[in-house]
């Protein structure tokens, strides 16, 4: 009977142990939602000045631009955030430049043009906002200057 008693306590303990366990682990590998960046209303605009209620991407611009700009909405962000914004033509970098996104939800633009000021060259263009700390490949957003 001694055995017996022994034996149903060890069980329990062992039992209360696995669940504690498992719901260790469980909310050990969760993802935080406020540690989950996250983006929203992506625009691609020529001049957001001019144009402040975009609904929607726009995705061809005709040879002459001189800058394209990326407006998105950003949330999630529990601590100041490392970004960085990549653009690319015909499949080759052309701009990697690092931010810090502060406050935990807003907007934020990005554009790209060239130093002197020309036209930028007909293609295919691509941008994405990585987060340094996020390794899960972010979209990217394409454009067409013909």
């Amino acid at each position: 009977m001694k055995n017996r008693s022994l034996f149903i306590l060890l069980l329990i303990l062992f039992t209360l142990g696995l669940i504690a366990l498992i719901f260790w682990a469980v909310e050990r590998s969760s993802v935080n939602p406020k540690q989950s960046f996250m983006m929203s209303n992506v625009s691609i605009s020529i001049d957001f000045e001019d144009h402040q209620f975009l609904a929607g991407t726009i995705s061809r611009f005709e040879y002459g631009t001189r800058q394209v700009c990326m407006r998105f909405d950003y949330s999630r962000l529990e601590n100041d955030l490392p970004v960085r914004v990549i653009w690319d033509h015909d499949s080759k970098r052309v701009q990697a430049e690092s931010y810090t996104l502060t406050a935990p939800y807003g907007t934020r633009i990005f554009c790209l043009l060239k130093e002197d000021g020309s036209p930028l060259p007909k293609g295919s263009y691509s941008v994405a906002v990585q987060p340094e700390t996020q390794r899960t490949a972010m979209p990217k957003f394409h454009f067409e200057i013909y």
